[in-house]
């Protein structure tokens, strides 16, 4: 069975900068003030504005337009994008944490890359797991699936 996720994840007050700007953000609360909003097909298309665009660094589906159109709305906050992707044991994640119109982190494909983001926005771990089992993150194997627990 397989892992996928591709999406941002900032504090549910600024979840506004997606579902604001871009009519197929959807907003996940994932708990501990954050948001989840997954990077779905039809975000892609819009945030990528339906153009061809270079991919940043070794992400998959984050590109230069995406990446441009995120830095023009942010302003000071705080706002990641990750990617993960599991099959038989085997993968990685990939993330970028964005803050003040630059990116401010770069978080290079291996392990644990989605605890570091949510540690990053101060999660604090229950007694005997992790961030990423803390938040959920298990609960859901794919993108979309998240969509079922949207506002």
């Amino acid at each position: 069975m397989g892992y996928y996720l591709r999406a941002f994840i900032c504090k549910q007050a600024d979840s506004n900068v997606f579902t604001d700007n871009f009519d197929k953000a959807k907003n996940v609360e994932i708990g501990q003030g954050l948001s989840l909003i997954p990077m779905t097909e039809y975000l892609y298309d819009q945030m990528n504005d339906l153009i061809v665009s270079n991919l940043v660094d070794d992400f998959e589906y984050l590109t230069d337009n995406i990446e441009a159109n995120v830095l023009q709305k942010i302003g000071d906050r705080k706002i990641a994008y990750v990617e993960a992707e599991y099959f038989g044991g085997e993968g990685g994640q990939i993330a970028v944490i964005w803050e003040n119109n630059k990116r401010e982190k770069v978080l290079d494909y291996g392990q644990n890359k989605i605890n570091e983001v949510l540690k990053d926005f101060g999660v604090i771990a229950e007694n005997g797991v992790d961030e990423f089992s803390t938040l959920g993150f298990g609960l859901h194997r794919h993108t979309r699936e998240w969509l079922e627990d949207a506002d």
